[in-house]
């Protein structure tokens, strides 16, 4: 997640050059190896930080899971207000790895995600895969 944050962060400053001063610096630590894929701005104004991360010791059982084993990557979402500020912070696993790669803010203030999945169904994903 550092790496994830840090990204962020860099973006967010570049975001407000004309002001030439950092707004406002976020250091969350994991002990894991996390990918940044975006950073878009809310309808609301706040931060949405989206990418790939694998959830430290954690077995998460999901609706229809038989296993409730996560052996890999999750999708993984932090939403943050304009000072920086966590609001909330959401995985999307299978039971592989999950890849994070595009975000969409929708004008109903949800997010449409899209990434790669080596999982089947089971846990978050609600349909086996497709190739």
């Amino acid at each position: 997640m550092k790496k994830l944050y840090l990204s962020a962060f860099s973006i967010c400053t570049i975001l407000s050059i004309s002001a030439q001063e950092t707004l406002w610096q976020k250091n969350i630590k994991s002990s894991t190896q996390d990918f940044l894929s975006q950073v878009t701005t809310t309808i609301d104004q706040q931060y949405l930080i989206t990418g790939s991360s694998i959830q430290a010791g954690s077995q998460k059982m999901g609706a229809g899971s038989t296993t409730g084993q996560n052996n890999g990557y999750d999708f993984h979402l932090v939403k943050l207000n304009q000072q920086g500020e966590q609001i909330w912070e959401k995985y999307f696993s299978g039971s592989n790895h999950d890849y994070l790669s595009a975000t969409v803010n929708t004008q109903e203030g949800g997010a449409l995600l899209a990434g790669t999945s080596y999982s089947g169904k089971g846990l978050d994903k609600k349909e086996d895969s497709k190739g």
